[in-house]
Order: C-alpha cells, then sequence, then structure tokens
C-alpha cells in the first residue's frame, strides 16, 4: 500500500535508507562495550549526570548546535550516550549524516545498568 501511494517501498522507523542506524538486539551493548575502542559521548545535562552517574573516560558533549564539531575534534569512533537512548539515536543520525563513525547506545543508561549490570560511578 505504502510504495502504491508513494512509489517507494515503504521504511521502518528503525530504516533510513539503505542503513540500518538502530542495531537489532544483538548490536545492544553488552558487559564489554567499555573496552571497544570508542569514545562514550555521553549527552546527558549535568542534573542526569549528578542523579544518575558516569562510566568512566565519558567525554560530556551537550547536544547542541555545536555537537557535530565538538564530536569530530574526537577524531575516533565513538558510542553516544544518553538515559534511555532516544535523544542518544537522534545525535547518532546527526553524527553519521556528517560522517563519523558513531553507534547509539541503544537502552541508554537504564539499559546498561540494569540489563547488563554495569553500575556507573557518581561524583564524591
Amino acid at each position: 500500500m505504502f510504495k502504491k501511494l508513494f512509489g517507494k517501498k515503504e521504511e521502518s522507523a528503525m530504516t533510513f535508507g539503505a542503513e540500518r542506524l538502530t542495531p537489532m538486539r544483538e548490536d545492544f551493548p553488552d558487559e564489554n562495550f567499555l573496552n571497544h575502542g570508542r569514545v562514550i559521548v555521553d549527552i546527558r545535562d549535568e542534573e542526569s549526570i549528578e542523579d544518575l552517574g558516569y562510566y568512566p573516560n565519558s567525554v560530556f558533549i551537550p547536544f547542541d548546535e555545536n555537537f557535530v564539531d565538538e564530536v569530530k575534534k574526537l577524531n575516533k569512533p565513538v558510542y553516544v550516550l544518553c538515559e534511555r537512548g532516544v535523544d542518544s539515536y537522534e545525535a547518532t543520525l546527526k553524527l553519521r549524516e556528517k560522517g563519523i563513525d558513531a553507534q547509539n547506545l541503544n537502552g541508554g543508561l537504564y539499559y546498561i545498568r540494569e540489563v547488563i549490570n554495569i553500575k556507573p560511578t557518581f561524583k564524591s
């Protein structure tokens, strides 16, 4: 039906063109995600970081108009992290549009903390 109406194949919410942006279940972070050689770019605000903690070696870059330029300066592949994976999904899209090797951490901090049981660090 979609193809009839719009003349092209229907794309799911998880697909953009031929490239799949959001990984399937097997691509969710696992217990080794901290050792994959990617920089963790945490886009949460300060209040969330204080309340929910953070992961060592994370780089805190707000998701604003300077976001892409700041991530480019890292010159490394990145994981993008937020609380639940929604904002980081949008941020990952923007980075990939600019040719940056970015992976959304699906499920965000909650998934990592609750499902794969890697607890964050808190400021003392």
